[in-house]
Order: structure tokens, then C-alpha cells, then sequence
């Protein structure tokens, strides 16, 4: 079977992904010529749907180290010896004036990252709802929280104070899943998207990819979350951390990175690509090109526990290729938003080199 790009553009464009056969096709391509009929076909499909808007999130660490969970990547758990900082939850004042810094630098969803299993008792829920309803009064950012396992009663709550976005990744794929968690399962990640999108959330659940799992695993966890529904998809390229089961591998080059997105776009046509951690080690001189791979979102700043690229230069990057950044998609806002936030998009000239 070949690829007939000019079907795949027509049906991304009207929001059909491809199918298994041709995901698993798609990723074996190596020829030149093949990449970038590629990456004009997964431009083509973000264009149509995502035009020249951007994406921009970033993070609070709001509770660092001591995870009780056993994820082969994270620097966070406490199965392992790290130099991850380790702190409780932060005030709730703290965590809105790190998203008004945001803000400021052009990040338009904020998430409040959490160590642990599950955060579901007090005080920190109740840190979280403040925080939610500062952030959502001070800035009108889409507010956003990763914080593990979380069941319906927590969620409902935290939806009520101000949350609107959940992240939680599904790691990698069912098949390989238990090869890099050993202390929960695939369902239980599936669950915890399931319960989100039941409540009405906006869910971004992705991944980290080059932990060894194969190009067909790659395709299992785009399916999966094709079939989960789920609205933004993070993509993260390992950064393996010293100390972690993971230390020392890597197994991605640039163009490997440039597929993975480029196969997500075509497999979720409408959904938003959010492109994350790894980027700055895993694409090098080709982040230039995450746009034109498909990727229509970004990670500002820093990460959990590593420290992102200059925001400025990533505002000169996409003023270059003539993006905007998007407005935060829920409305109303409250009252006292800025008038700029309220725009369809943020000029980047005004934000570079602050």
C-alpha cells in the first residue's frame, strides 16, 4: 500500500484521522523525499484547523520529590536516589504570582504540577482551590493541574473552585506500559482520563517518547488516544535523569521527534499538539520545524525539574514563522482580565525580550 498524500490532507481537513495501517506505514518512512511530503501533509492538516494560533502552556512544581509511585523516567519518585528538589505544596499566593509571571511572559494555560499518587485530602486541596480562583481572576488563564490518580469527588471539587483543564499522561503504550510503571496500570491512567472527560473537563494527556518502546507502540498510544477523545495531546521526548532507571538512554534523533508529532497530527487531526519536555535535547537545531511537523501548542519556561529554553527566543522563533498566540479557548472571563488576553491572539513583538 502507498501513501496518497493528497486523500490524507483531504481527510484531516475534514477531521477523519488515518487509519492503523496507514500510522504504521507512515512511521516507517525514511526517505527525504517521504519526510517531507510528511510533514507538508501534517502542516496542512494544522493549518486547516489550527491556523497560525499557538498554544502556550506552562507549570508550577507546586509539590516536589517523595513520589510513592515507581515511573521508570521520573526524578520525582521515591524509589530512586536523585537530585530533584523535594518541598511541600506551596502557597496558594505563591502559585498565582509564578502564573501572573507566566502571564506576563505569554503563557495562556497555566498547570499546577503535584507529586504523589493522588492529591485528594487536606490542606492541599484547599491550597489549590485558592489558587485556582486567584489565577482565574487575576489572569483569565486556562487553569490546568496535573495531580495523579484523581477520582470524581476531588475532581468535581476542584472543577467548582476554577479548574478547567486535567493533565494526565498516559505514559506510553498499553503493551509497554508495564515496563516503565510498576506501581499502577494502564487502566488506571485510562480511568483517571475517562473521569475528566465525564465531567466535562478539557483533558490533555500525551505521553514521553524514546524510552524504548517501538515505532507500532508509538502508534498503539496515538490510537489510544484517538479513541479516549482527548483534547490536547503533550508530547515529550525523554530527558533521562541521573538517577532514574532510564540514566543514559536515548534513542531519538531529530527526525525521529519531527514523525512522532507529525504522526499525531494525522492520527488526531482537530485535537491540539502541545509539543514539551525534551524538545531543547531531542530536536536541537530542528525545533524550527515542530510547527511544520504538525504541533500547534508549546511549553514556556521551565519544566518539573529541569530548566526549559529562553522564552525569548522562543517568541522570536514563532514571530518568525508569522504565529500568534491563542486566547484562552474558555470564556467567559472574569471582569478584571487584562482587554489584551480577551483578543483572538497575542502579537508576539510586544512579549519578545521581556
Amino acid at each position: 500500500m502507498s501513501l496518497n498524500w493528497t486523500e490524507i490532507e483531504a481527510r484531516g481537513a475534514r477531521g477523519e484521522g488515518i487509519s492503523e495501517a496507514e500510522a504504521l506505514q507512515l512511521v516507517t518512512l525514511t526517505a527525504p523525499e517521504d519526510i517531507e511530503a510528511l510533514l507538508r501533509t501534517a502542516e496542512a492538516v494544522r493549518l486547516a484547523h489550527k491556523g497560525k494560533a499557538i498554544n502556550t502552556c506552562g507549570i508550577s512544581n507546586a509539590k516536589s520529590g517523595r513520589c510513592p509511585e515507581k515511573c521508570n523516567f521520573c526524578s520525582q519518585s521515591a524509589h530512586f536516589s536523585t537530585e530533584a528538589p523535594v518541598y511541600a505544596i506551596k502557597p496558594a499566593e505563591e502559585i498565582a504570582a509564578e502564573a501572573q509571571a507566566a502571564f506576563q511572559a505569554g503563557v495562556r494555560e497555566f498547570s499546577i504540577v503535584m507529586a504523589g499518587r493522588a492529591i485528594d485530602k487536606e490542606p492541599e486541596l484547599a491550597v489549590l482551590e485558592s489558587a485556582f480562583r486567584q489565577i482565574r481572576e487575576q489572569t483569565g488563564m486556562q487553569t490546568c493541574a496535573s495531580l495523579g490518580l484523581m477520582q470524581r469527588p476531588q475532581l468535581e471539587r476542584l472543577k467548582a473552585a476554577g479548574m478547567q483543564s486535567m493533565h494526565h499522561n498516559l505514559e506510553t503504550a498499553r503493551s509497554f506500559h508495564s515496563q516503565i510503571v510498576s506501581t499502577h496500570s494502564y487502566d488506571d491512567e485510562v480511568q483517571t482520563v475517562k473521569t475528566a472527560k465525564e465531567l466535562g473537563m478539557y483533558v490533555c494527556s500525551g505521553g514521553i517518547f524514546g524510552m524504548g518502546e517501538s515505532w507500532a507502540q508509538r502508534v498503539e498510544l496515538a490510537l489510544d488516544l484517538r479513541a479516549l477523545d482527548v483534547d490536547s495531546v503533550p508530547v515529550n521526548f525523554l530527558n533521562a535523569r541521573p538517577g532514574t532507571p532510564l540514566e543514559g538512554h536515548k534513542d531519538l534523533q531529530p527526525l525521529d521527534c519531527l514523525k512522532i508529532i507529525a504522526l499525531l497530527r494525522l492520527v488526531l487531526p482537530t485535537k491540539d499538539i502541545i509539543v514539551c519536555g525534551g524538545r531543547e535535547q531531542n530536536l536541537g537545531h530542528e525545533q524550527g520545524r515542530m510547527f511544520e511537523a504538525g504541533a500547534n501548542g508549546l511549553m514556556l519556561g521551565n519544566y518539573l525539574t529541569t530548566a526549559g529554553q529562553d522564552i525569548a527566543r522562543d517568541h522570536a522563533r514563532m514571530e518568525e514563522q508569522g504565529f500568534v498566540i491563542r486566547a484562552p479557548p474558555h470564556q467567559p472571563l472574569p471582569p478584571s482580565v487584562p482587554p489584551a488576553i480577551r483578543a483572538e491572539g497575542t502579537d508576539l513583538a510586544g512579549l519578545r525580550g521581556k
